[in-house]
């Protein structure tokens, strides 16, 4: 039974890559059936997979019970979608039947797959839809009916099959594809080969490694919890055994995990999406993205090199490190380079990018006979990348419930209202409580569902307060990526604290501080857009410069330690203070940050040359 369901699965796999890489080369489905039938092979291979790990036979039938539910709902709007637009807002018993049958599917799917929160916020907003004419004040709505309800829901593109699912189904799927490749043909593991050997000598190098390699995966998987558990299982041992305080290891690879979702050019999954709903160029997203990517991941080195300093921590010996031919294997960063010029110089779209660069890859493998793929690895492909798009997958659908709602109630605009008279004309306590409510949103559920139901809820008021629409996304995408790294509930960090044997709420709060750049980078590109790329060069020049050094102090001021001096407890916050001032963009702030930080290293070299330095020692205790 279980070995008939896995070929199943293999052989829905192999159509549901051939699907989609048949609709980028060909173009994709127009109406609702491009959406449907991704989403349909999404919770069937999903449910077939969960009854091949299940043991129990009655939960076995209730998982094909499951997958019938999401087949029937899916392949009934994907034939009926010619005629939907005839119908006029008309619902039949049947539709309201399908309807029902597909969001419980969904609703399981996301339980299984990433916990209660987003289930219990979902439902929280379908109660909403039905009952909010029982609500008093300002949350009062008429109240939809079942009809309404299906139709916004499921048959039309303001619900379950939106731009959201939308952008799944057409870009993000091509970039897991991508991402699996590379995972499953060894270029991943030559990306890290490749960092080892060029940072592993270095002081701290093993955190050094961690940093790049994780960032990169990162970027691919765009799941924090997922590549810590990925990555982690190398970079976090290497660490420990280099000498890493076990609480410093896990929280390096949680925060550099974390910031692969930021940074260019893929970006996780989530950019994209970001993209399809401003209704601009994905290069536009990534251009503006990539200075707050450079600044937080060159704070987390920073961070790393000066912990290793003040405990005294070398390098790998070279001995030790991975030889790389760097010049024989080099071609293996063609596909990522490739990827970058077809978006940025050729202008191409993200679709057209996505599967050249998947043939590329495919190409760049086959040539040489050492990185051919077998047939097992070739299988591997299409079921790592239903692996990694179902949750994004499941999802977009769940925010696109939410979505239907909030269109249908009048919702976005009761709460515009609320966040506008509580913050008045303040721009900074907006800014405020969408940070507070982002990373609440982002503890509980995936950074692609917090940023999709936050877009609907928060971002409109924002940009009628004169933020720039693309700001006010960044803003809200930001802190639902961070919220991973952030206490008391930092999953990322939990991860790692999982793999290094530690205290969870000691790592949570050590990544928190490694990545608190991120925390002040959202306010900056609001207030300042030259972060975003948006001003003259020598302008973005002159604020990634002060940036960078008001990084590596921020990072100084909370280690502790400045080049070769501890600093006392007096100095450190004025460390942090003029961090801050050479971090935030204008020529004000900037000299009052060389300022204090000329007059403090003055002081440091006059009054502690002569100091011998002593290495911290550092715990390895365990829990």
């Amino acid at each position: 039974m279980k070995s008939a369901l896995k070929k199943v699965s293999l052989i829905l796999a192999i159509c549901f890559v051939a699907f989609h890489l048949y609709t980028a080369a060909f173009g994709t489905m127009p109406g609702i059936a491009q959406k449907s039938i991704h989403l349909g092979f999404l919770l069937v291979i999903f449910y077939i997979n969960a009854m091949v790990d299940s043991e129990k036979r009655w939960e076995q039938i209730f998982l094909g019970i499951m997958a019938l539910f999401a087949l029937g709902g899916c392949a009934y709007i994907t034939i009926l979608d010619e005629n939907l637009q005839l119908r006029a807002g008309i619902v039949y018993a049947s539709d309201i039947l399908f309807a029902i049958l597909l969001i419980i599917a969904i609703f399981e799917a996301c339980r299984r797959k990433m916990g209660n929160p987003l289930v219990i916020i979902t439902l929280v907003f379908v109660a909403y839809a039905f009952l909010g004419k029982y609500i008093p004040g300002f949350l009062n709505q008429p109240g939809m009916t079942l009809k309404k309800f299906t139709s916004l829901v499921y048959l039309t593109t303001d619900g379950i099959f939106g731009s959201p699912l939308y952008a799944s189904a057409s870009y993000v799927v091509l970039f897991v594809l991508l991402g699996a490749i590379m995972s499953v043909s060894g270029i991943g593991d030559y990306m890290t080969n490749l960092a080892t050997s060029l940072f592993g000598h270095m002081r701290g190098g093993p955190a050094k490694v961690a940093v790049v390699a994780s960032g990169f995966f990162g970027s691919i998987s765009g799941s924090p919890t997922a590549n810590v558990i990925g990555t982690g299982t190398f970079t976090i041992p290497m660490m420990k055994k280099n000498g890493f305080e076990p609480e410093f290891a896990a929280a390096v690879e949680a925060t550099a995990s974390t910031g692969g979702a930021i940074m260019p050019p893929i970006m996780g999954s989530t950019a994209f999406i970001m993209a399809e709903m401003l209704g601009i160029p994905y290069t536009a997203v990534a251009k503006a993205a990539l200075i707050p990517a450079i600044l937080y991941f060159l704070a987390v080195l920073f961070g790393v090199d000066i912990y290793a300093a003040k405990h005294g921590l070398k390098g790998i010996p070279r001995s030790q490190l991975p030889k790389v031919r760097m010049l024989k294997h080099i071609y293996m960063l063609a596909p990522l380079i490739f990827l970058i010029f077809c978006m940025a110089v050729f202008n191409m779209t993200i679709v057209r990018s996505g599967l050249l660069t998947i043939i590329v890859t495919l190409v760049l493998v086959e040539i040489n006979p050492k990185t051919r793929m077998t047939k097992e690895q070739w299988l591997q492909i299409p079921v790592q990348t239903v692996k990694s798009a179902v949750s994004v997958g499941i999802a977009c659908a769940m925010a696109g419930i939410i979505s239907g709602v909030i269109m249908g109630s009048g919702l976005g605009y009761r709460i515009s209202s609320i966040l506008t008279s509580v913050a008045g004309t303040s721009m900074l306590l907006l800014l405020v409580l969408t940070m507070v409510v982002s990373l609440i949103m982002g503890m509980g559920v995936p950074t692609t569902a917090a940023y999709l139901v936050l877009a609907s809820l928060v971002a409109p008021t924002m940009i009628q307060l004169g933020i720039p629409p693309l700001a006010a996304h960044m803003f809200i995408f930001y802190f639902g990526c961070i919220s991973s790294i952030t206490p008391p509930v930092a999953l990322a960090a939990y991860a790692g604290a999982g793999l290094a044997g530690c205290d969870p709420n000691k790592t949570g709060y050590k990544a928190f501080r490694l990545a608190f750049c991120s925390f002040l980078m959202p306010y900056l590109f609001v207030y300042n857009p030259v972060l975003l790329m948006e001003g003259g060069v020598l302008d973005i020049l002159w604020s990634l410069v002060t940036a960078l050094i008001g990084a590596y102090l921020l990072a100084s001021g909370f280690e502790g330690f400045f080049f070769r001096w501890s600093l006392k407890w007096f100095e450190r916050p004025l460390m942090i203070l003029g961090a801050v001032m050479l971090i935030v963009p204008g020529m004000v702030t900037d000299l009052v940050g060389i300022a204090i930080i000329v007059v403090e290293f003055v002081t440091e070299f006059m009054f502690k040359r002569s100091e011998k330095f002593v290495p911290v020692t550092v715990s390895q205790s365990t829990t």
